[in-house]
């Protein structure tokens, strides 16, 4: 017996034999041309809609179709990779299983009537073929249910029998997968429950793993569990806001090592083959199948604009999605994968060697940043005596370089050059997109107006265990979090190798925004973190300044006036935090006695906004901005609605829509925002996003002029770990803290 077959516990149900009560329906509905043949998504809408939504992924077209088996239902999953769909009448909880393309094949199961169909949240699978005696299927709890559970049944029964019941303290997460006519079911410390039919009973035993040590992801994250030609594979998708309805911001994947059980980080799934996951369901598909780009993950995700269908491509980290529906769906009226049986992987040994090794990359210019060294050392003897020029020669020089790779290249050339003070230097510093894929010190960083992409070696972003994550920049010093716990926060300056290192969290690092108001060098520097609650009534902030050996942690509960803290940076106004609010208000934040209060003015944007309704109906993409001295809050939801651009009139304290910015542009994202007064020719008036075409690095933008997209809203790729980014030439004044 191996390790994978080795039983902890056992729960057993033995059945006798039963028919299956498997009935043919009528096929006189026509299925969209192409359904079958490639992987589609289903969408069933219960009593809300007389039709089923079909989505054909190749094209991202939608077709409504008339199943008479499917009105009034609702789906609760799918089985043998959407072949199958878990149907509940939404009245009465009758449950079946349909098989879309077999003639409507029906099988009865027993009614779910120990939960309300608004408040299931379950996962299904099932053993064996519905053809065979051993046919049984299985219903596991997700992280989301209000009471852990493991049903199972056999056609003809007539209730659900839960296996759980002598140990309901196990939680699920992740979902059923079936393999060699066995189901796993996945929970939250990476263990798997396996079920199987021995003798007639069902069995139910735990399969222990451990995981490699690397950084645990924490917060609001996602589990699916994939099996591809018989290996298992974890995909952890963590994101901002709500369960499946906010915005994804980390992926990673890990595949079971048979050899001990191990659950071990990977950087390719191989390119032969694709993840389509939506709900609680993972799928593994051949890349050809529907033209499917290998070594992806396919996600199917909720956001405020429209149910979107994300692209995470391992290569390089990056993320791009598309519309697929035109609203967000909730847990009950999700869209689930059918795939052909003829898309699957063909069986292949798991090479992790080969799995392992990185893609070829692009050529990209490496920027100089050693400032250790004097010419003499790096050209030798023979070399001009550059140091020796004057300084008012020197700053002359620097103040007609108008080009980043110029400036860190006239750094580079020698010590006294690095010093070189030129303020002229700061005023033309443009933001530039930073991304990393890798944790070899690499970064690029990529001109949004020009196109042109750098390479930079910052040796403080090196780690060979720990995961660092780019959380915000100011100043060209970016905030960066990681450790083996989560609970580490460096900041760093990656053009002149500046550190500032301060203690570490009282817990992972789980916070809506983070900034600090001077050089972090500096002495006078607050470092300021804060989240809340998906309600706002509780609000947590964490501060620091050098010289301090822990965190100050402040927490206001029970607030009287709530406020839902949208995730963007906090701005440092006139000495005092300002926090923008999910509705549309503001709250700020006062570092020097420790005051938290919610400003009555100006009136919130969207104060009808219910923050925790499923339709979210309301909901915006929130962001702040400091310009030439004004606070300005942009709010976005789709690519058929414009930006709307509000500035503080501080005179009026009450927010105006403007309709441009003249010759302003702004840099938004949810890490950081930023203005820019004079962005050069023919790019003001415009809002640029962190994310570009596939064959271009020109940064998508809103053009407040023309107000339209270019070059589009949907379909750019977006670097995973990014972050808008001023550079900082200067080496700080201050010496870094111990």
């Amino acid at each position: 017996m191996t390790s994978m077959d080795r039983p902890c516990s056992t729960t057993r149900i033995r059945y006798p034999d039963q028919s299956h009560h498997l009935m043919k329906g009528r096929n006189d509905s026509p299925l969209p041309s192409g359904f079958g043949t490639r992987p589609w998504l289903i969408q069933a809408h219960g009593t809300r809609k007389e039709t089923q939504t079909f989505v054909d992924t190749f094209d991202r077209s939608l077709h409504e179709v008339i199943i008479p088996e499917m009105r009034g239902k609702i789906c609760l999953g799918c089985v043998h990779d959407g072949g199958w769909l878990m149907m509940m009448d939404e009245a009465t909880q009758d449950c079946f299983l349909l098989s879309v393309t077999d003639r409507r094949s029906k099988i009865l199961l027993p009614p779910l009537l120990r939960l309300a169909s608004s408040e299931y949240m379950g996962t299904c699978g099932a053993l064996g073929s519905p053809a065979t005696a051993s046919f049984a299927v299985v219903i596991a709890s997700t992280a989301e249910s209000e009471q852990n559970f493991l049903l199972c049944c056999r056609p003809g029964d007539e209730e659900w029998t839960d296996l759980l019941a002598e140990d309901g303290g196990i939680r699920f997460s992740g979902g059923v997968v079936s393999h060699e006519g066995k189901l796993y079911v996945s929970i939250f410390c990476g263990d798997l429950v396996v079920v199987q039919l021995v003798d007639g009973a069902v069995q139910a035993q735990i399969l222990r793993t451990e995981v490699e040590e690397e950084p645990p992801l924490y917060g609001s994250l996602a589990r699916y569990l994939v099996v591809s030609c018989g290996d298992f594979f974890a995909v952890k998708v963590k994101y901002l806001g709500r369960p499946y309805a906010g915005a994804v911001n980390w992926i990673v994947v890990h595949r079971l090592d048979p050899s001990g059980n191990v659950w071990r980080r990977v950087e390719s799934i191989g390119r032969d083959r694709a993840f389509l996951v939506s709900g609680d369901y993972g799928l593994s598909c051949a890349a050809t199948a529907g033209q499917l780009e290998g070594n992806c993950v396919y996600i199917v995700w909720s956001s405020c604009d429209c149910e979107r269908l994300y692209k995470f491509c391992l290569d390089d980290k990056s993320i791009s999605f598309h519309q697929i529906l035109p609203e967000p769906t909730t847990p009950c009226y999700r869209a689930y994968w059918a795939v052909p049986a003829d898309c699957s992987v063909q069986a292949t040994e798991f090479n992790q060697q080969a799995l392992l090794s990185p893609p070829p990359s692009n050529e990209a210019t490496t920027l100089p940043n050693d400032l250790d060294k004097d010419s003499e050392e790096q050209q030798g003897d023979s070399s001009p005596p550059w140091h020796d020029l004057p300084p008012e020669l020197l700053e002359l020089i620097a103040s007609n370089l108008s080009l980043l790779v110029d400036r860190l290249s006239f750094l580079a050339v020698c010590k006294s050059w690095s010093k070189v003070s030129n303020p002229i230097q700061q005023a033309k510093a443009q933001p530039w997109l930073m991304h990393s894929s890798k944790q070899d010190g690499t970064c690029k960083i990529l001109h949004p107006l020009r196109g042109t992409e750098y390479t930079l070696q910052v040796v403080s972003f090196k780690s060979d265990k720990e995961r660092q994550i780019f959380q915000s920049s100011k100043d060209g010093w970016v905030v960066v979090s990681g450790g083996l716990e989560d609970d580490e926060i460096c900041i760093i300056n990656p053009f002149t190798q500046d550190i500032v290192e301060p203690p570490l969290f009282e817990s992972f690092y789980r916070f809506c925004g983070v900034t600090f108001s001077s050089a972090p060098t500096s002495p006078d520097c607050i470092v300021f973190c804060i989240c809340s609650s998906l309600s706002g009534a509780y609000i947590s902030v964490e501060t620091w300044r050098p010289g301090e050996d822990e965190w100050s942690v402040l927490r206001f509960e029970e607030l009287e006036e709530p406020f839902p803290v949208a995730h963007n940076n906090p701005i440092y106004f006139r000495g005092e935090f300002y926090c923008l609010g999910r509705k549309g208000n503001l709250a700020v934040f006062n570092p020097s006695d420790n005051t938290w209060r919610v400003l009555h003015k100006p009136e919130p944007i969207y104060a009808e906004l219910h923050v925790f309704d499923d339709d979210h109906d309301g909901a915006k993409f929130c962001y702040l901005v400091e310009l030439e001295g004004e606070l300005i809050s942009v709010f976005m939801r789709s690519a058929d609605e414009p930006p709307r651009v509000f500035k503080l009139d501080e005179t009026k304290m009450a927010w105006t829509e403007v309709e441009d910015i003249g010759g302003a542009a702004l840099f938004l994202d949810h890490r950081v925002s930023f203005g820019m007064v004079s962005p050069g020719a023919g790019n003001g008036n415009k809002i640029y996003f962190p994310r570009y075409s596939e064959e271009g690095k020109h940064s998508a933008f809103y053009d407040l002029g023309t107000k339209m997209y270019y070059p589009t809203f949907y379909g750019l790729k977006e670097p995973l770990n990014c972050l808008w980014v001023v550079p900082n030439l200067q080496i700080g004044e201050y010496a870094p803290s111990d």
